[in-house]
């Protein structure tokens, strides 16, 4: 039984997502060693980022140009996307020879140089929009991509997989991918899909799959669609395009219908499945989760670690899955893993000490939704014992029990940076939002954090519904804070307040000050709500504040790299404290 797992674009390129290795681990384990795991997402912009595709797409837009010269006009976007294609074909001669060398800048030593840095990753995102012309409106850069056909539509999704004029990643799958994926002639084929960027490349390859092979069993998993069961519950056209979806998590789930694809084909026995029989929506319930201290260390064989856009590689791992607070009222991530569970620290230990070396990087990013604050001590603590020179980076609370000694000893154990959910500096939305956060804390846990030489991320919201204009340039006030400003290795990220589908305040809007939700009717895969508010900033003056506080941001602090890339930002840490 061949298999094969795919991880689509568009997605950070500084390291690999854990899907795939925790899927292909888990699978060998268990007896399927026919797995093959291909990170399209940094596989097609290792194509792009040469010479000879860039020559390729010149001449093709130098082409395109020439075809549409006397041809009328037929509303603005023709006029648009000739200009674009008229700035491409004027801008990419004096790029081309810069591509190769700003992807080997960051591969290599110069990566380090702020300035090299911040050239490569510039030339490398003009570049991409400037070649994304060919296909425009469509753009892409390494991080994302942006087309007119919303991702929330199952319609403009399926129009999309179809358009051979927008759609590049239907283009680049043809040229760089396809034949090779065909030719390993998988039986089922894994599409990971934990962003909605990933929705339309991740389909198109699905596409491009199922009009080649018809019998081939495509499933697609990630948070995404966890979000989206009582979307798929309801129909959906999606399924002439995979055959089913994995919800929740997909160790036992992927294993089980690796077995029903090779056997008998009762999907009925496959836990997490949401599939489609005899025209009716099946979906299989219970739904399950995993014990993580049953799960086997993460396999990254077959992931081109090299290509990735960094000198070393920095690996995700895990120490648990879930969310342990859960209480916090804008938020639905906690729905992607149902209840929290941890691994035990002696095979958390045993992960780093494998990955480390079967792969050689001293440089781990813990991706929990929040570490417990006891599983840093203990952490901490083995690392000290082993002094494997480890060097790591993940998210916490502000919990008062997050010590000054505790910090010291994380420290010492190897952290570099800690990654906090600030939300806001005012004590009142805090509350509203359910934080369970004292700004007192706050301040001390990051002035504790300064003192112990441990870098630190804050996220911050702007226009949670009541906020006011002063309670927004309050917490602007403090994030800015000098003493942050002047750390080594600090960053901060603001993001407009929306409305997620399935967060708790959307089950009481009245108590924040919500007059009214409203789903918009062409949406049937929508992820969040329109809404409006009696009080505090409106949702207008909510995004002119965000806009004001990005300003601000970045007037006083360079996103890059700490806040371009937390991976980067690891290296860039660690590399600094060797000077």
């Amino acid at each position: 039984m061949k298999v094969l797992l795919l991880f689509p674009p568009s997605w950070h390129p500084s390291q690999p997502y854990l899907s795939l290795p925790s899927l292909t681990a888990f699978l060998k384990k268990h007896g399927v060693c026919d797995v093959v795991q291909r990170d399209l997402n940094i596989e097609l912009l290792d194509v792009l980022l040469t010479r000879k595709k860039c020559a390729e797409l010149f001449q093709r837009i130098t082409d395109k140009l020439k075809r549409l010269e006397g041809v009328p006009s037929v509303g603005p976007i023709d006029e648009e996307r000739r200009n674009a294609l008229a700035y491409a074909t004027q801008a990419i001669p004096s790029i081309i020879d810069k591509i190769e060398y700003a992807k080997d800048t960051l591969w290599s030593k110069d990566f380090y140089d702020l300035a090299k840095y911040m050239e490569g990753v510039h030339v490398v995102n003009e570049y991409l929009g400037m070649v994304s012309t060919l296909f425009y409106p469509s753009v892409m850069t390494a991080l994302h991509n942006d087309m007119r056909y919303s991702v929330y539509s199952s319609i403009d999704i399926l129009r999309a997989l179809d358009d051979e004029e927008e759609n590049i990643f239907r283009d680049l799958y043809k040229s760089h991918a396809l034949s090779s994926i065909l030719a390993y002639s998988p039986q089922l084929v894994g599409i990971s899909i934990t962003s909605t960027s990933q929705i339309i490349p991740g389909l198109t390859i699905a596409r491009l799959i199922k009009a080649e092979k018809k019998d081939v069993h495509v499933v697609v998993g990630g948070s995404v669609f966890t979000k989206l069961i009582d979307n798929l519950r309801q129909g959906s056209d999606l399924f002439s395009v995979v055959d089913s979806f994995i919800v929740f998590e997909g160790e036992h789930a992927l294993l089980e219908l690796v077995k029903q694809v090779d056997g008998k084909k009762e999907f009925k026995k496959v836990p997490n499945l949401v599939y489609l029989e005899d025209g009716v929506v099946k979906v299989n319930e219970p739904f399950c989760t995993e014990d993580l201290n049953a799960l086997p260390t993460p396999d990254f064989d077959g992931l081109p670690l090299r290509l990735y856009h960094a000198p070393a590689s920095v690996l995700p791992i895990q120490t648990s899955r879930g969310c342990y607070y859960r209480k916090c009222t804008f938020c639905n991530l906690h729905l992607d893993h149902g209840n929290f569970r941890l691994r035990r620290t002696d095979l958390l230990m045993e992960d780093i000490r494998v990955l480390s070396q079967k792969y050689d990087t001293r440089n781990f990013f813990f991706t929990d939704e929040s570490v417990p604050i006891n599983k840093l001590r203990e952490i901490s603590q083995r690392l000290i014992e082993k002094q494997w020179d480890i060097k790591w980076m993940g998210g916490v609370r502000f919990e008062n029990v997050l010590s000054r000694d505790l910090l010291e000893n994380m420290a010492k154990s190897g952290c570099q940076k800690l990654v906090f959910g600030l939300e806001s500096y005012s004590q009142r939305l805090l509350d509203l939002m359910k934080k369970g956060t004292k700004t007192d804390v706050v301040k001390r846990i990051l002035d504790d954090c300064l003192a112990a030489g441990i870098a630190f991320h804050l996220y911050i919201i702007v226009g949670f519904p009541t906020e006011t204009e002063e309670e927004a340039l309050e917490t602007l006030g403090f994030v800015l804070r000098k003493e942050y400003l002047t750390s080594r290795g600090y960053s901060c990220l603001p993001s407009l307040f929306g409305m997620e589908k399935d967060s708790p305040l959307t089950h009481n809007p009245a108590e924040y000050g919500i007059s009214s939700i409203m789903a918009p009717k062409s949406e049937d895969l929508g992820l969040g709500y329109f809404y409006e508010v009696e009080r505090g900033m409106s949702v207008q003056e909510a995004e002119q504040m965000y806009q004001h506080v990005i300003g601000k941001l970045s007037d006083e602090l360079c996103p890059f790299p700490y806040n371009y890339s937390m991976p980067d930002g690891l290296l860039y840490i660690a590399d600094s404290k060797k000077k």
